[in-house]
């Protein structure tokens, strides 16, 4: 090149642009409409009003916005986990949480809704409900309304607001009580439903940790000059979202009213639903099955190393260590892998051990089947004839020698068909891995189906992938079972009358 120069200055610009200031924030996309969702399932369009609300405050603080998905019973944990700087998912300031989390000036202000079938007369208002089944977000305002409020409702908690107003429409509660922005996309989107009641008023903040105050200090200000210079209002007017609540919140800043509008059906977050094409779905299905293969392969290496080990120190070695291997196979047995889960990622932190999702899914799951698979090599062990170990030991061998050529060997053999069984079950189980942030093909196939309305089909195609990544591995067990019958075949007919053919 007749200009090194210009190589080195390019180099330079490249790692500057690398190394631009983001600004990671994280919501559940799950069902999360019109805060924060993917529209129509195509989760390469991440929409809401809280995102143009986010990625505005990213601009003037000259970062980029990262998202970050999470279940929502996990946001909070995964803040003080530092995977990301904010939360913006409808959040209100709580008591009791000020202590881990620190909350922003309020940015938007609604309502709480009470939601049901439309043929329904019985309920008005929130004090018909006595008596009555009632759905709502876990760990919402709205639950500790109808738990402190009404002695006699029972109340039901839900993960997303779909799956609220699905047992809402399938007649398995008799209300629901939402976010008003909430409840008014979902009865303009779904037939059969109508508001009855409006209570109360909620106000939402982002959410951060105290060792960013600083950064909760800038956006604050950028909220407030938001509210003033009315960049936030035409975000809640793009939407259809204003309300008399966000009025009252706004006048103190603007020093003036804002005329309070209906929901308009034509917003973003109300236009009719289009017909979902599944092949625009694929490539994320694609790429999700492949995390999900990676995971269980890497799962089931951990388990099947961790396992032998486990096997060999109960079987072959002194009784102290022997009792050690057996306690912890049963302690890992014993224990639901959820809870293994959420200890390993969240609970070990408080300890000063901190992983990455990803290895502590692959290491959770793998030190979960392990105690399993122990319990395969040990039977494969005792499955080989106690004289082939006295005939390697009388040939030389030491015991680990004569573990190695000989017995390992042979148990292989009988370990192989329920080895590849597990491996289905842990290509299954591995959908857990979703709730530790983890985007894998449950995860995907729920956000896609949440935001399209679409789980029948949505599902059809997940199921047939799940399908076709266990089947290869459910014919490698059949094929497994026939080799170990052709070889007890070719043993048995080497035995004339009770002696080795020679």
């Amino acid at each position: 090149m007749k200009n090194p120069y210009f190589i080195v200055l390019l180099l330079f610009g490249s790692v500057l642009l690398a190394d631009e200031p983001v600004l990671r924030w994280a919501a559940d996309a799950e069902s999360g409409a019109p805060n924060v969702f993917y529209e129509n399932g195509d989760l390469s369009k991440l929409v809401g009003f809280e995102k143009d609300i986010i990625d505005h405050i990213a601009k003037r603080l000259g970062r980029k916005a990262e998202f970050h998905q999470n279940d929502w019973d996990g946001l909070i944990s995964g803040l003080q986990r530092d995977l990301y700087d904010v939360v913006i998912n409808g959040f209100s300031p709580e008591e009791g949480k000020e202590n881990s989390a620190i909350f922003s000036n309020p940015y938007y202000a609604c309502g709480l809704s009470l939601i049901v079938r439309s043929n329904t007369d019985t309920i008005k208002s929130i004090l018909d409900c006595s008596g009555a089944i009632v759905g709502v977000l876990r760990s919402s305002k709205a639950e500790n309304i109808l738990i402190n409020s009404l002695k006699d409702v029972k109340v039901i908690g839900y993960p997303n607001e779909y799956c609220a107003i699905s047992d809402l429409k399938d007649k398995r509660v008799d209300a629901i009580l939402l976010d008003g922005q909430n409840a008014a996309y979902y009865t303009r989107k779904l037939s059969g439903l109508k508001i009855v009641d409006e209570l109360d008023e909620i106000k939402y903040s982002i959410v951060s940790t105290p060792k960013n105050s600083e950064l909760m200090a800038a956006i604050n200000d950028i909220i407030g000059d938001m509210q003033r210079d009315g960049s936030l209002d035409a975000i809640v007017s793009k939407w259809g979202l204003h309300n008399t609540s966000y009025s009252h919140l706004c006048e103190k800043s603007r020093g003036s009213k804002t005329e309070t509008t209906s929901l308009n059906p034509g917003s973003p977050g109300g236009q009719d639903k289009p017909t979902v094409q599944y092949v625009k779905v694929l490539p994320f299905f694609i790429k999700a099955a492949y995390v999900t293969l990676m995971i269980s392969i890497l799962s089931m290496c951990v388990a099947i190393v961790l396992g032998l080990c486990f096997a060999i120190m109960r079987v072959y070695m002194p009784k102290w260590i022997s009792f050690f291997a057996i306690s912890v196979i049963e302690l890992l047995r014993g224990i639901p892998l959820l809870i293994q889960l959420f200890f390993v990622f969240y609970g070990l932190p408080c300890i000063g051990i901190t992983l990455p999702p990803l290895v502590a899914g692959i290491l959770t799951l793998g030190m979960n089947y392990a105690a399993y698979e122990a319990e395969n090599f040990r039977a494969g062990m005792a499955a080989v004839p106690y004289g082939q170990m006295e005939a390697a030991r009388a040939l030389g061998m030491n015991q680990w020698q004569s573990l190695r050529h000989v017995i390992l060997p042979q148990a292989f053999t009988f370990v192989l068909p329920p080895l590849t069984n597990d491996f289905i079950a842990i290509l299954k189980d591995s959908s857990l891995v979703s709730l530790i942030t983890i985007m894998e093909l449950t995860k995907t196939y729920m956000l896609i189906a949440s935001n399209s309305f679409n789980f029948f089909g949505m599902g059809a195609i997940v199921a047939l992938i799940y399908f076709l990544i266990g089947l290869p591995f459910a014919q490698l067990a059949k094929l497994a079972e026939k080799h170990l019958k052709l070889e007890k075949r070719a043993y048995s007919s080497r035995k004339i009358g009770g002696r080795y053919n020679r």
